[in-house]
């Protein structure tokens, strides 16, 4: 059998984007003699992600930047693509703003089955985004003829009336990896210098509006100054983005620069969680976040704001609470949290990558079927 070539849309592949870690994870585990994932980007792929999808067989192919001045020649580019490219018969999108460009064009050159994919639950942190942004989904129903979310909330958002026809698909992580190991723990927190009475606290995220890193540094910057088992703790953030150096400025401002550690962009995300010993996540919004479902599956205690969906929760350890609230009141609330059992992971098999990438891949069986039957 000639594996079924299913054509995703990203604008980015990078360890720094959610999206494209979701989509590989989920690749990583698919059924290559069944399904080969390609790819159209809208950014060079880096080179982590380049040389594995080579060795998979994948084929990645680049776009013009999607921007206002440049639409004609994305356009364009897409036309192009879709004559010269006529094998492909499902393309899987992850980008709804610019759905109404590559779908209605994959539309246009008559591919069959045109997946759009919900990863969100708000179409952008800023009033001239969202009116823009809502405006161009408005364009899905008539470019997209299946529809994939990863949670009840992120359908909901994007589909509207058409969200019980949407295929939940979690966003599913590798269990095992994320799972709590004391020797990695120890190994790690010594590499950051941390002593074995300090407490770690974490958030893995790009620096952008949506994360609310602000909200965060204030949050542990009240801890840090009015409850003592916190007045030695450390601040560990993962990720980069447009406002790392704002949020860096913001740490000196506050004093708290020998205390807050700046990891960047790593492959090493669980090796960190192991570290932590409290993880938070005051979301403006999320579809259903990745790393909040990771800091569980290795058994942290998690602290979320209450606007992310509570799919997400899989522990009896997370607890939701309102941005209306200010930081002192999040640092109260994470103070009194008594951790009095034993660091356990924390399974749920709608968060398996294995269990969840064969229904994926039945997913995307069903459909070939489908046209094979037309």
């Amino acid at each position: 059998m000639v594996p079924v070539r299913v054509l995703h849309v990203i604008d980015e592949l990078s360890l720094n984007s959610g999206v494209s870690s979701v989509v590989m994870n989920y690749y990583k585990y698919i059924d290559k003699d069944k399904i080969i994932f390609d790819f159209l980007v809208h950014k060079p792929a880096t080179r982590e992600y380049s040389e594995v999808l080579e060795r998979c067989g994948s084929k990645i192919f680049t776009m013009p930047a999607l921007k206002s001045k440049n639409l004609f020649y994305y356009i364009k580019a897409l036309n192009k693509f879709f004559k010269t490219y006529q094998e492909y018969k499902i393309i899987h999108g992850h980008l709804p703003n610019a759905a109404a460009f590559y779908l209605g064009t994959a539309k246009r050159n008559g591919i069959p089955v045109r997946i759009i994919h919900s990863h969100n639950a708000c179409s952008a942190d800023s009033l001239i985004k969202k009116i823009r942004n809502n405006l161009l989904n408005s364009f899905i129903p008539f470019v997209a003829n299946k529809y994939v979310a990863c949670s009840d909330t992120a359908a909901s958002f994007l589909f509207r009336n058409k969200a019980d026809k949407a295929f939940i698909l979690y966003n599913a992580v590798e269990t095992d990896k994320f799972g709590y190991c004391a020797q990695i723990r120890q190994k790690v927190r010594k590499e950051l210098g941390l002593k074995d009475n300090q407490y770690l606290i974490g958030h893995v995220g790009r620096f952008c509006n949506q994360k609310n890193h602000s909200f965060l540094i204030d949050i542990f910057h009240e801890l840090h100054r009015n409850y003592a088992p916190f007045r030695n703790s450390k601040l560990l953030l993962i990720g980069d983005g447009e406002l790392y150096d704002s949020i860096q400025k913001k740490v000196r401002q506050l004093n708290l620069s020998d205390y807050v550690i700046f990891a960047g962009v790593t492959d090493r995300v669980s090796e960190y969680l192991q570290a932590m010993d409290l993880f938070v996540l005051p979301s403006y919004f999320e579809g259903l976040p990745v790393s909040a479902v990771e800091a569980q599956v290795s058994g942290l205690p998690c602290f979320i704001s209450d606007t992310v969906t509570t799919q997400t929760s899989i522990s009896d350890r997370t607890f939701f609470l309102s941005l209306k609230d200010d930081p002192g009141v999040w640092a109260e609330k994470i103070s009194t949290y008594s951790d009095t059992g034993e660091r356990k992971p924390v399974y749920d098999s709608k968060f398996d990558i294995r269990v969840q990438a064969k229904e994926l891949e039945r997913f995307y069986m069903d459909i070939y079927d489908q046209i094979r039957e037309n």
